[in-house]
């Protein structure tokens, strides 16, 4: 697996994640918390993934 194809991804993985999660929850308040945390837990997923994948590739 290429790691650029890989990153690439999950980084669209996010930004559609974010954007259901919008749809999902319209008002104001609720969607700027719960972005905030779905994109965190998004982020702390990728990094976990490419330890993973940088563990696998050794």
């Amino acid at each position: 697996m290429n790691t650029t194809t890989f990153v690439r991804g999950v980084c669209i993985g996010m930004v559609a994640g974010a954007v259901v999660d919008m749809i999902v929850n319209p008002r104001p308040q609720a969607r700027k918390t719960t972005v905030g945390k779905a994109m965190q837990r998004m982020g702390n997923a990728m990094d976990s993934a490419m330890d993973t994948v940088t563990t696998m590739m050794k």
